[in-house]
């Protein structure tokens, strides 16, 4: 798959794993769908990265990171919360 034809579908909603080259969409929401950036961070990434500034794509890239790192967080602390003590 080529890597613009997975950004158009991603930032039209459809997150889809580009198996070929083991490369996710963006916000990693082809593999975590719950992490899904909005339409206006999934289009701003895609003009950040057609007009090749990528100094936007990489503080976008960081938020969609730190959404995913606080979100393992939050999964880890509830699977404890929920695991009996012993």
């Amino acid at each position: 798959m080529l890597k613009l034809v997975q950004l158009a579908l991603w930032v039209e909603g459809q997150s889809v794993h580009d198996d070929e080259h083991s490369l996710c969409c963006p916000d990693a929401s082809c593999c975590q769908s719950h992490l899904q950036a909005s339409r206006e961070e999934r289009w701003a990434f895609s003009v950040a990265h057609v007009n090749e500034d990528y100094e936007i794509c990489k503080k976008l890239m960081a938020a969609f990171m730190q959404r995913a790192l606080e979100d393992r967080k939050a999964r880890r602390q509830q699977e404890e919360w929920q695991s009996p003590t012993e």
